[in-house]
């Protein structure tokens, strides 16, 4: 008799095993996620700035959340190569900065020892401007961090 009894609490067991496990499992990911977050998000490009006056090279508008910042804006390349940026910033609320923000911006040329690193400055309540000299045409990445975050956007500087 002794082993009837101990079948149905064998069983049992496997089940709670069988249910148990993978929800640990799943809570322990869950709490491991923000811990597990990345320190670096990619801007999404929102389509090409056409050739134009101050814009001989073209250019792109991008847009995407940094830390809890919306950031929507463009970069354009002029005849000289110089980087024009312009970017507008948002909280979580929708709402600009309380008070002014000095937001760090560095261009980078991948593959290349390239790295030039400058600070945007507001030019309204929301609104950020940068200009940068980019020594070179190629692909290039301009990263802009918040409180240990970085929004990186690719870009290329046309010949």
């Amino acid at each position: 008799m002794a082993l009837i009894s101990s079948q149905p609490n064998r069983s049992a067991r496997l089940v709670a095993l069988a249910v148990g496990i993978p929800c640990f499992l799943v809570l322990a990911v869950l709490m491991a996620m923000p811990f597990m977050a990345g320190d670096e998000t990619t801007l999404r490009v929102d389509g090409p700035v056409p050739t134009q006056p101050g814009a001989e090279r073209g250019g792109v508008r991008f847009s995407g959340t940094v830390h809890q910042w919306s950031v929507a804006g463009s970069l354009v390349i002029d005849a000289e190569q110089q980087a024009q940026l312009f970017f507008q910033l948002r909280g979580p609320d929708g709402n600009p900065p309380r008070q002014a923000m000095r937001v760090p911006i560095t261009f980078v040329m991948p593959g290349h020892d390239i790295s030039l690193s400058q600070t945007a400055e507001p030019t309204d309540r929301d609104s950020y401007a940068l200009a940068a000299p980019l020594p070179m045409s190629g692909a290039w990445q301009m990263r802009m961090t918040f409180s240990d975050v970085t929004g990186v956007l690719a870009f290329d500087v046309r010949d």
